[in-house]
């Protein structure tokens, strides 16, 4: 596959990158920003957050109202995501609709109200979606789990922030936050559709030129080292949810190459070992994964699982038991080919999305500051081999007892019986 990335600079920093994809009839631009909660100051929790939401409630050309409208009426969608280390603002549309895209994303981005009313209107929206979670014991476990195994580090912090810094955050703390970290050299504009360089060249520099003071974005992320004690919040709830964490990597190409295979292999789909054993052979659950979650400087892998009481004790037994397994007895032949051929055509088929391509060159950027190819990508991952990932099952399943962190009717004196050691 010949899937060029063309890579510039804008005269304010900014940088460019864009992935063409021949006779594509849609496109995808989303627009990063080096800045995610990790960053925040103690005074700062949930800011990240609450800025993403900001640039969504109008600028000095448009309404909140007529963003979202000029959007939808060519059908098009945009959104955001924040993250612990970045934030991506998106829009999905047609073809035609490139210069609108561009528009809409640089004026949200580098021309926000930040009115005072919205903030405060817009306090009462995240406090209300911090409750949605507070509710949601998936979505609780694992903000409780990120704060438990990264205890007292920024990583391990709520995304959302706290209701005390959601409600105190004001118009000039927040602007203060935006024009600090929402830098062009801390911003990346990633495209993919079917253009020429020249045109998108001409409209990245119409639309994305603006100047603005740059600013310092952290570069020395150390090891963070982690907790595996074990964490219950007690709930009368129908099921108990918990995860389990080992240790992980930092993010980086071939790491995650061996990372994506061997979740793949223990936890990554209905013919992974543990949705084979635990689900499908003894029924405890209705779903179970093993996944990586990288970082820089740090990673952790998890494995996460939902059952009901009466099944508990015996689904995390039988987890712990195939931890043990696939920690001394390591995978097999068979698994590695099985899953090289799984995700080389996952990859393929990933290759045929604009959405996955504009993350994907956007994400390569950030983290490995290199571009692999289709090619590439593939040759790393036919060239792992069993011994590789025998070791790296070892690195990550090196600890004496898995974190465990949990919601469910147990009180956390009862959790303190259950065994985690592997």
């Amino acid at each position: 596959m010949d899937f060029k990335l063309y890579n510039f600079n804008l005269n304010n920093s900014l940088k460019i990158l864009y992935q063409k994809i021949p006779n594509a009839t849609s496109l995808s631009v989303g627009l990063w920003v080096k800045m995610g909660s990790r960053y925040e100051t103690a005074s700062e929790l949930g800011y990240t957050h609450f800025v993403e939401h900001m640039l969504f409630k109008g600028t000095k050309k448009r309404t909140a109202k007529k963003q979202a409208e000029e959007i939808e009426r060519v059908g098009g969608y945009f959104n955001a995501v924040t993250s612990r280390e970045y934030t991506n603002f998106f829009i999905t549309a047609s073809k035609d609709d490139l210069k609108l895209s561009l528009d809409i994303l640089s004026d949200m981005v580098f021309d926000p109200l930040l009115d005072k009313n919205d903030i405060s209107s817009e306090s009462k929206v995240i406090l209300e979606e911090m409750k949605s979670y507070i509710d949601s014991p998936d979505e609780f476990v694992y903000d409780q789990y990120f704060k438990n195994i990264f205890s007292g580090k920024s990583l391990g912090l709520d995304i959302i922030g706290t209701k005390e810094s959601v409600e105190t955050a004001n118009e000039k703390s927040l602007r203060t936050f935006y024009e600090k970290h929402y830098t062009p050299n801390r911003m990346i504009l990633s495209l993919a559709g079917d253009y020429s360089i020249e045109e998108v060249k001409e409209l990245a520099e119409k639309y994305f030129s603006k100047k603005r003071k740059n600013s310092e974005f952290p570069t020395n992320h150390s090891e963070i080292k982690k907790t595996y004690n074990k964490f219950f919040t007690k709930k009368k709830l129908e099921q108990v949810s918990f995860l389990l964490g080992a240790e992980g990597l930092p993010r980086d190409f071939k790491s995650a190459v061996r990372l994506g295979a061997l979740s793949g292999i223990f936890g990554g789909g209905i013919s992974s070992r543990l949705f084979q054993k635990i689900r499908e052979e003894k029924a405890y659950c209705y779903n179970i994964s093993a996944f990586p979650s990288s970082y820089f400087g740090t990673g952790i892998f998890t494995i996460s699982c939902s059952t009901s009481k009466s099944t508990f004790k015996a689904a995390l037994k039988s987890i712990i038991d195939e931890v043990i397994h696939l920690k001394e007895k390591g995978i097999t032949e068979k698994e590695l080919e099985f899953i090289k051929s799984n995700q080389k055509g996952n990859l393929s088929i990933s290759y045929e999305n604009v959405d996955a391509r504009m993350n994907d060159i956007a994400y390569q950027e950030m983290y490995f500051g290199n571009f692999y190819t289709y090619e590439d990508r593939i040759k790393e991952l036919y060239s792992i081999t069993k011994k590789e990932l025998n070791e790296l099952i070892g690195k990550i399943y090196s600890v004496e007892n898995l974190h465990l962190t949990g919601i469910g009717d147990f009180s956390q004196k009862e959790i303190q019986n259950f065994s985690t050691k592997i």
